[in-house]
């Protein structure tokens, strides 16, 4: 009994944590725009000229392979979405990255077993079995990054559209699966653009 008691309590913790990475793997995506834009009307992009950008700012991402990974995703997100590379351009497009420290603050009962328990009923004693529990907390430290994704009028240089995804970053990781990481953040981000009429 009591090795299978372990191995149960064992397969808890397995699931929990399971859920837990689960829920920080989400991209979380919010969107603003001009609503007096008209979106429909935008077929061709190119890159928002070197001499109009602001400075990216984080110590974490910014770096050439970076900017080469994300610059080379949103062409191929862009372009899967039917708009088109163009020197005359409907639309910029630029990036910027941020990152922030989190704490993460969860507490769980931690199932110890079964143990004796004793009762009153009217009239007579009864002898049971009960769950013996305690309540155990996690303080989680990590960095929460930001991918910023703008769309800018040419003409005027005004931002019409911005899409942030925001997701937990992980400790390490080797190339292909940062290579995964920015083209998930990156599609969960532009396949909210253009916004839809009434949204």
């Amino acid at each position: 009994m009591k090795a299978r008691l372990q191995v149960n309590k064992k397969a808890y913790l397995v699931a929990l944590f399971s859920l837990v990475l689960t829920a920080c793997s989400t991209v979380t995506v919010s969107t603003d725009y001009d609503q007096s834009a008209d979106f429909s009307a935008l077929k061709g992009f190119a890159w928002l000229p070197e001499s109009a950008k602001v400075e990216k700012e984080s110590a974490y991402l910014n770096n050439r392979i970076m900017d080469v990974r994300i610059t080379k995703v949103v062409n191929q997100q862009l372009i899967a979405q039917g708009f088109s590379f163009s020197s005359a351009p409907d639309f910029y497009v630029n990036y910027s990255i941020t990152s922030e420290k989190k704490t993460d603050i969860r507490s769980y009962d931690n199932y110890s077993g079964y143990g004796p328990s004793w009762g009153w009923g009217v009239g007579y004693g009864h002898r049971g079995m009960s769950l013996n529990a305690h309540t155990e907390t996690r303080v989680d430290e990590y960095q929460q990054g930001s991918l910023i994704i703008d769309v800018i009028d040419p003409k005027s240089l005004e931002l019409v559209w911005r899409g942030i995804g925001s997701k937990r970053l992980p400790e390490s990781t080797d190339a292909a699966e940062m290579d995964k990481l920015v083209a998930n953040i990156v599609k969960s981000i532009l396949v909210k653009f253009p916004p839809k009429a009434g949204k």
